[in-house]
């Protein structure tokens, strides 16, 4: 699920994810990507084996797709339905694997939100908040 505002930046995508993140494009696996406005969040195979992925921040800075922070999110077969990334800058993420599936609905601040599963049974969601408060980590709606 890729948004931005109309008339902006194009959303977050898997190959600004390859050029930007310092991975090697024989190796890599994009699993799922997903950005909302000037935030953007990427879950990566930096092996392509499933052994450990990166759960990665990104934020449109100067005209291009800039790498924020990034920590391990252990490995794919590890990975459960839905993980709360948490914050990064004003969005929220979260990220899940639900192989077989479609698509997944998530609930946030309010609202409900399709989103797409990947080819490699993985989801990606990334959104800032219509206004200020205090929000909850997205989650699977039921």
């Amino acid at each position: 699920m890729t948004a931005a505002a109309p008339g902006s930046h194009p959303g977050l995508r898997a190959a600004d994810v390859i050029a930007g993140g310092g991975w090697h494009p024989r190796y890599v696996r994009v699993l799922a990507v997903a950005s909302d406005g000037d935030f953007g969040f990427a879950l990566v195979d930096g092996n392509g084996d499933g052994a450990e992925l990166e759960a990665e921040a990104w934020s449109w800075d100067s005209g291009q797709w800039v790498a924020g922070t990034s920590s391990g999110a252990g490995p794919l077969d590890w990975t459960g339905p839905v993980q709360t990334g948490g914050r990064s800058g004003d969005a929220y993420y979260a990220y899940g694997r639900t192989p077989g599936r479609a698509a997944v609905t998530v609930s946030f601040a309010g609202h409900r939100y399709a989103v797409p599963v990947s080819q490699h049974g993985v989801w990606a969601f990334c959104r800032i908040p219509d206004g200020p408060g205090r929000y909850r980590d997205p989650t699977l709606a039921v």
